[in-house]
């Protein structure tokens, strides 16, 4: 690493960026890289598709159970909540947590994704992570999230690296001041 290199540790929230977990992030001039365990577009997009189908099932669930006074579709709305949950968890161990460990044991940190300052965009601390419709996957979780990640998180959008889309990038920093640091260094000061 030189002088002008900043490295940072951060936890990458499971954004459309495709990151989860721990990841690297240096910016070393104008470029910046995250390393870490990232899962492919098609895992991802069948991942999210599954959250957000059975979780908004449980909507007519419950309106099934009022309109037609039936405890069962309360049982049938309890039911999605839990698969929604099961698909969530199992998604993040067995994607990104199971990626994490074989990239340890090969010495190395997971895939890298590279692009210039200059193509980051919208960057913010805190609330404004969930972007471009992320929210709709888990909004029960949103306002303890968004909690945590007050002064924490540093989110933006840059290049995808791979489809050459821009997609949202939220890491979750040890301090207020390093998320401070990185979001100034992201913004080019």
């Amino acid at each position: 690493m030189n002088e002008r290199e900043k490295v940072f540790e951060a936890y990458s929230y499971r954004t459309s960026s495709r990151f989860g977990s721990r990841v690297k992030v240096s910016i070393d001039g104008g470029r910046v890289t995250v390393t870490g365990p990232r899962v492919g577009i098609f895992v991802y997009r069948l991942w999210i598709a599954a959250q957000v189908i059975v979780f908004w099932l449980v909507v007519p669930a419950l309106l099934a159970a009022v309109a037609l006074w039936d405890w069962r579709y309360l049982v049938v709305a309890l039911g999605l909540a839990v698969t929604h949950w099961a698909i969530g968890t199992f998604g993040a161990v067995s994607f990104w947590e199971l990626a994490n460990i074989n990239a340890f044991a090969e010495g190395s940190r997971g895939k890298s994704i590279a692009f210039s300052v200059s193509a980051v965009k919208g960057v913010k601390i805190g609330r404004g992570w969930a972007r471009n419709g992320l929210w709709l996957v888990i909004p029960l979780y949103m306002p303890g999230l968004n909690q945590m990640a007050e002064g924490y998180c540093v989110s933006f959008e840059a290049p995808d690296g791979e489809t050459g889309k821009e997609v949202v990038y939220a890491l979750h920093m040890q301090t207020k001041e390093i998320a401070q640091s990185l979001a100034g260094l992201l913004v080019g000061q």
